[in-house]
């Protein structure tokens, strides 16, 4: 009887210690405050929720990450923050985000994904302000839940009110075969019907198009403006067979960044829309924070997560001050001039741009 009972105590000790370890494992990083020194366990504080144990997502949560810490170390007076790295199991984020509850976080940010944000939304847990760095397909509503991300659809709904605020009338879609281009032509037919403009004829970009036939096609319909659904790829393939006179318009896909000017050239008179992070870096807003280590090896996109981070943190910290306005213009961001909108999402008013020979300009009389 007595060796069974020490049996079973030895079991429950290795139980309790592989536990501990297992909770030693999981522990949030703790980022460094220049301003406090290190985070007080304690002390009320900022909890950044990212997935970067997640093979898929680990890169863009790096890059978010980066951005995020980057605007806590350069901001006085800046709360503490922990990071808690997660898988991309939904199971795992809404356990993370109760754990950081328990830790005492003031504000929380993340979840990354949108099956993550959606699944936070419908759950009771969300007892704190947090803003989820992603905008769900559906619909999503509670009290404490905010939304904040580069969606591509805010994007194009906007060009589309650029091209009417331009006083274009009727224009062709030329859009990519695949799943970017459905996408983009679908959004910004909605929304460019929707403010009264005509769609004239709306051409599937193929491998197999005789961009000679494009051309004439264009030269009979004479539309006020053609809208390119493409990335920069098919961008540069059409855009010489498209006439100098017909105004151009296309989203930030075709923007590959500064370094991309030698490549930029084959878009002249392309307008599109971006971040104030890649077309203004002289912007005041811009200027104060670091960019990304060349270390980490960021392309485009990863600049533009990088600099969603930055205007993330100063979101939170809003947040943690209690100082979040009710609406209207709410911060001058590296990721364009942002206001609290309906249902508690975040949106960006972005710069509008033109290639000018191998540069992108700035179009300061442009305004949605």
């Amino acid at each position: 009887m007595t060796s069974c009972l020490f049996v079973h105590v030895r079991r429950r000790v290795q139980q309790l210690i592989f536990g501990l370890l297992l909770l030693a494992m999981a522990a949030p990083t703790l980022a460094e405050n220049p301003a406090q020194g290190k985070a007080d366990a304690n002390a009320p504080y900022i909890g950044l929720i990212l997935p970067l144990n997640a093979h898929t997502f680990r890169q863009p949560a790096e890059a978010v990450k980066q951005g995020f810490l980057a605007a806590a170390k350069v901001l006085p007076g800046a709360p503490a923050v922990r990071v808690y790295p997660t898988s991309d199991k939904v199971s795992d984020i809404l356990a993370t985000y109760q754990l950081a509850l328990s830790n005492g976080a003031r504000v929380i940010v993340g979840p990354l994904t949108k099956n993550a944000v959606a699944a936070l939304a419908e759950s009771d847990i969300t007892l704190v302000p947090t803003l989820a760095l992603s905008v769900p397909d559906t619909e999503v509503a509670h009290p404490n839940l905010y939304l904040f991300g580069l969606s591509l659809d805010a994007e194009t709904r906007q060009l589309a009110q650029l091209i009417a605020h331009e006083g274009r009338h009727s224009l062709i879609i030329i859009s990519s075969a695949n799943s970017l281009g459905k996408r983009l032509d679908a959004t910004f037919s909605d929304e460019w019907q929707h403010l009264g403009g005509e769609i004239t004829e709306q051409i599937s970009l193929m491998a197999s198009t005789d961009l000679n036939a494009l051309h004439e096609r264009v030269a009979t319909l004479q539309p006020d403006a053609i809208f390119l659904a493409t990335n920069a790829q098919e961008a540069r393939r059409v855009r010489p067979y498209l006439f100098e006179t017909i105004p151009l318009y296309a989203t930030s896909q075709v923007f590959g960044g500064g370094s991309d000017a030698q490549r930029n050239i084959d878009l002249g008179g392309v307008r599109f829309l971006d971040m104030p992070w890649l077309l203004q870096p002289a912007h005041p807003a811009v200027m104060v924070y670091p960019h990304a280590e060349h270390a980490l090896g960021m392309d485009v996109d990863g600049e533009r997560l990088y600099a969603m981070g930055i205007d993330a943190f100063r979101l939170a910290q809003l947040f943690f001050r209690g100082e979040m306005p009710a609406g209207g213009n709410i911060l001058d961001g590296v990721t364009g001039q942002i206001s609290l909108g309906a249902n508690h999402q975040f949106t960006r008013e972005l710069t509008t741009a033109e290639f000018q020979a191998d540069v992108a300009v700035v179009l300061d009389h442009a305004k949605p």
